[in-house]
């Protein structure tokens, strides 16, 4: 299917991935649930970029963003924009990163099912987060 593509991120995806960061839902799945402020987003993706090897992408899929991950060693982490969510999109994503990147782990709270189903299937390692 090359209707998707993976780009690194840039400086002007600053808003978007401060969008999705923010979004309810996504921070209610993170291991930091506070909101982040606009200048500390800013700082963390000017750090992140910074890195010899940033291994922070977007998701495209018809040209338009529709999710992140970022790769830290072994792990990987990763979002779906909240208007793109449900529609399988994690599912192809996580496939593609598996293929490019190989194995790697996807930590996950146990109450979110659908994320561990699809981290899996992508043959993921899923570490279970307890609540």
């Amino acid at each position: 299917m090359d209707r998707f593509r993976i780009r690194p991120a840039r400086k002007d995806d600053a808003r978007l991935l401060f969008e999705w960061r923010n979004d309810e839902s996504t921070r209610n799945m993170s291991r930091n649930k506070d909101v982040i402020a606009w200048d500390d987003h800013v700082a963390w993706l000017d750090r992140r970029l910074g890195l010899a090897q940033p291994n922070l992408f977007i998701f495209e899929l018809d040209e338009k963003p529709v999710a992140t991950f970022r790769i830290d060693g072994e792990d990987v982490s990763y979002a779906v924009a909240p208007e793109h969510r449900n529609r399988g999109i994690a599912r192809l994503m996580l496939n593609e990163v598996r293929a490019r990147f190989g194995c790697l782990r996807a930590h996950v709270y146990a109450d979110n099912e659908l994320s561990i189903r699809v981290a899996r299937s992508a043959g993921l390692d899923v570490v279970i987060i307890d609540v």
